[in-house]
């Protein structure tokens, strides 16, 4: 399996890392998901540049516990991101707008004139 990105500074702060049914988003516990026990969590929506949303989970002795990934596919390395395309877009937009467009304008402006 390929890396994982979520944007935690220490991958090693959470316990448990889970994708949802849906894939739409993985949710990091801070402590080892198991019966007769409670853990907060925080959901990193993939697919919603890694939204997060903090929340708490209470489990009985009758719940189904989630399956947790192996924490050597999470990774913080920012090129593993899979909106890492759109960030390349928007800046090679941005700086078209920013450098070249007032680069040539300048110099337009500010051209010698010959005698």
């Amino acid at each position: 399996m390929e890396n994982v990105f979520l944007p935690v500074d220490n991958i090693s702060d959470y316990s448990c890392y889970s994708i949802s049914a849906n894939g739409e988003y993985i949710r990091a516990y801070k402590d080892i998901p198991r019966n007769n026990s409670s853990s907060s969590y925080v959901d990193y929506y993939i697919n919603s540049h890694y939204l997060e949303v903090p929340g708490y989970q209470t489990w009985s002795q009758y719940s189904n516990l989630p399956v947790c990934m192996d924490s050597n596919v999470i990774t913080n390395d920012f090129y593993y991101r899979n909106d890492f395309a759109d960030i390349l877009i928007i800046l090679l937009i941005l700086s078209i707008f920013c450098i070249y467009i007032p680069l040539k304008i300048f110099s337009k402006l500010f051209k010698r004139g010959g005698l």
